[in-house]
């Protein structure tokens, strides 16, 4: 009992680590990570590298299968561009297992004191998060010298080793444990260094090995569809692409198991092999899945073509006639002013999609969603003035108003990317003109800036918190930095007298704008909340902006 005891602490250590990793480098690079994943758009090696490095830097295949099916779903990336970065994803993790699994016996305690000390010691934040991230990786490998030792107790066991010996030829328990496993852990990864440390000290044989290998390939197939299950058809056909080529390879390696282990007692260690056949089994997926995306995709959308999109039905939250308890109705009125702040987010980040590559579908899909910006905006205004006219604390009365200033921010926002920004596209695709490469690549930062800040701007919205607030302030200086430098580009590349910024010379400083005007507006997300903290006064909020 103390055996098993002392395992489940390991193992538990070792997704604790895994999860230390993942917010740590989510926390300092995760706007860096999910840009690469962007601009990968439309090349196989760039976005078959750029899942690779994220998913073996987050040490998840699964959490970079899901950022990129969420580019997906926002129009960001094409569905062909995110099933390739979630096959560089699966390679990834599968290179994390092999670095993992290797035995650096100092190294463990040496990345534990740097990540400790570094984290007590730091003041910035994002190097707090780096560390963070080093002593993860720590933790992950001293957890596994922890289960290599107490695997190795458990292969000294009787009744444990009675009950492997049960199911010995019973390949396909091995593959569903792996797969249940997978499941309840959320970490193929550590699934397969579980089956690395068991294999090292006897508790298993290298076949039982494999299958387990098998099965948490499997595992992190199944995973993002599952979890992900109830978002749109465009999002899920990736994923569920993703695991057909899974299935497909895992198929065909499960009769030759056996043949495989002799092979690899012959010439590779028995530690090492189930780490390298994870790689191997990842690859094949990889190489398979690339040459035969088209043809896998499809059959993805056959799979998905009787299931219907679920019509959204507007407003959502607004269903609430009692308005007896004002706190619940406010509630209810926050939730539909997030629900409406997501969709000019979408149109936010698919703009930049649009003005890039004239992408016309998706130009006529932000149009239709300012029309639903407007329409939730009317019920959500209306709903506010409702609940004023009940008797309100003063506190419930500035709830009230901060949503309703909230929602119009979104509503302006949705108005300055369907009234200018596509107008500005319509233009550009009429004329066949496009922005030179430099002028592109300052829309494109200031993009992402602006992006990075709606996130930010909702989360701030969402919690009402003074140091968030603080952060979304100061953010407003960075873009306006940003738009002078890159106007001041501009014009000098007038001045040399370069076609293309002489064509899209308006066109450019417009689009600059625009995204400055947007973020300006979700900065003022940040203002009723420092005002309320006593972090400034309202009367001189305007000479400090």
């Amino acid at each position: 009992m103390t055996l098993l005891i002392e395992l489940l602490g390991s193992i538990a250590l070792l997704l604790w680590g895994l999860r230390m990793v993942r917010t740590g480098v989510m926390r300092s690079y995760g706007n860096s990570l999910k840009r690469l994943a962007r601009r990968s758009e439309g090349k196989v090696l760039p976005a078959f590298t750029s899942g690779l490095l994220v998913a073996a830097l987050l040490q998840s295949s699964t959490a970079a299968i899901l950022i990129s099916a969420s580019f997906t779903g926002q129009g960001l990336i094409s569905v062909s561009s995110a099933f390739i970065t979630m096959l560089g994803a699966d390679v990834g993790t599968s290179v994390a297992v092999l670095i993992a699994s290797q035995k650096f016996t100092t190294l463990a305690p040496f990345l534990l004191a740097v990540g400790v000390f570094g984290f007590i010691g730091s003041k910035i934040n994002k190097w707090q998060n780096v560390f963070r991230a080093i002593s993860g990786l720590g933790l992950i490998l001293f957890a596994l010298s922890l289960i290599t030792k107490t695997a190795g107790g458990l292969s000294e066991f009787k009744q444990f080793t009675e009950l492997l010996l049960i199911f010995e030829n019973q390949p396909v328990f091995f593959v569903l444990l792996a797969l249940i496993l997978t499941y309840l852990s959320y970490s193929s990864l550590a699934i397969v260094l579980l089956s690395v440390s068991f294999l090292a000290t006897g508790v298993i044989g290298l076949n039982e090995g494999l299958y387990l290998v098998l099965g948490a390939n499997l595992g992190s197939g199944l995973l993002p569809l599952i979890s992900n299950w109830k978002a749109s058809i465009l999002e899920l056909t990736p994923i569920l692409a993703n695991l057909i080529v899974r299935v497909i390879c895992i198929a065909a390696f499960y009769p030759f198991v056996d043949f495989v282990s002799i092979f690899a007692l012959k010439y590779i260690s028995i530690e090492l092999f189930p780490a390298i056949y994870h790689l191997s089994l990842n690859l094949i997926v990889a190489f398979i899945g690339i040459i035969f995306s088209k043809n896998l995709i499809t059959l993805a959308k056959k799979l998905f073509s009787s299931r219907e999109e679920k019509k959204l039905d507007f407003p959502r939250f607004l269903e609430l006639k009692d308005f007896s308890m004002p706190a619940i109705s406010l509630a209810s009125a926050k939730r539909e002013a997030i629900h409406m702040a997501e969709i000019s987010q979408k149109m936010v980040l698919s703009s930049l999609t649009v003005l890039q590559d004239d992408n016309i579908s998706l130009r006529d899909e932000i149009i239709r969603n300012e029309d639903i910006v407007d329409s939730l905006f009317d019920s959500i205004k209306l709903y506010i003035a409702r609940i004023l006219q009940e008797e309100l604390t003063p506190l419930e009365t500035q709830k009230a108003l901060n949503i309703l200033n909230f929602t119009t921010n979104m509503e302006h926002i949705g108005d300055i990317v369907n009234s200018s920004l596509m107008e500005i596209s319509g233009k550009k695709i009429d004329k066949h003109i496009h922005f030179s490469k430099e002028g592109l690549n300052e829309i494109i930062s200031i993009h992402e800036v602006v992006c990075s800040n709606y996130d930010l701007a909702i989360n701030t919205f969402v919690s009402d918190d003074c140091e968030l607030a603080k952060v979304l302030y100061e953010k407003k200086q960075e873009l306006h930095k940003l738009e002078k430098r890159s106007v001041s580009k501009h014009l000098q590349r007038i001045g040399k007298g370069m076609a293309d910024s002489l064509e899209t010379s308006s066109m450019h400083i417009d689009v600059i704008r625009d995204y400055k005007k947007i973020n300006s507006l979700l900065s003022s997300v940040a203002y009723p909340i420092l005002i309320a903290s006593g972090e400034i006064l309202e009367s001189g909020w305007k000479q400090k902006i």
